[in-house]
């Protein structure tokens, strides 16, 4: 069952792994040498790859020790969970190409903010993967939702979270459920039959808040 607690400790163990990794792609951006901005390029295409898979193979973990901890708190039976795949290298390493235009210009530092931005998300990416792929395969068949963690909500997570937990798979809604930006603080949670919601999630409020976002906005 996520209670409030559980889904802060989850959220908590992913903030720790992006903040490593956060500072092991500062460390490395302070040995590279910005007036070459090639090598300097070269040297991310090699590192980014490494970097995110070894933390999102952690994330993955600690997403999968957590499913089966929430699940065997709500069912009886027992259970596997599965670790999903880090963000795959081409993806990476895309990213990291388009990243490195800066490095060419004169504000070389926007490739290590752009850069920043997406390993948090690739290092959570995997955790997020591995709570939607075992949804998709536990016989108890469960649902998850994104819970909201942050001070603040961005209007494209507010929606989602309002659909309470109706996922059931990571292309459900047209797959949307399963993207996430940068330095998101959403939670994919499990739920199964029964379990009451966390408290401070509520999803007819979050839908509240949405309607009335969207209505200013027009």
């Amino acid at each position: 069952m996520a209670s409030r607690a559980e889904v802060a400790r989850f959220h908590q163990a992913n903030t720790v792994l992006s903040d490593r990794a956060a500072k092991d792609l500062e460390n490395l951006w302070g040995t590279l040498d910005l007036t070459k901005p090639e090598k300097a390029r070269d040297v991310l295409l090699r590192y980014l790859p490494v970097l995110t898979d070894k933390y999102g193979t952690a994330a993955a973990t600690v997403a999968a020790e957590w499913y089966e901890t929430l699940r065997a708190e709500s069912v009886s039976g027992s259970f596997s969970p599965l670790l999903a795949e880090p963000v795959a290298e081409v993806a990476v390493t895309s990213r990291v190409r388009f990243g490195a235009q800066h490095l060419f210009t004169d504000n070389p530092q926007q490739t290590l903010a752009f850069l920043a931005n997406a390993v948090d998300g690739y290092v959570k990416q995997p955790g997020r993967d591995t709570v939607a792929l075992n949804v998709s395969r536990d016989p108890a068949k469960p649902t998850w939702a994104r819970v909201p963690k942050g001070a603040h909500t961005c209007r494209f997570c507010v929606m989602l979270a309002s659909r309470g937990p109706v996922y059931s798979s990571r292309f459900d809604a047209g797959g949307d459920a399963h993207r996430f930006h940068g330095h998101c603080d959403c939670v994919a949670t499990p739920f199964w039959r029964g379990d009451p919601l966390p408290d401070g999630y509520d999803p007819r409020e979050l839908y509240r808040q949405y309607k009335a976002d969207r209505s200013e906005a027009l």
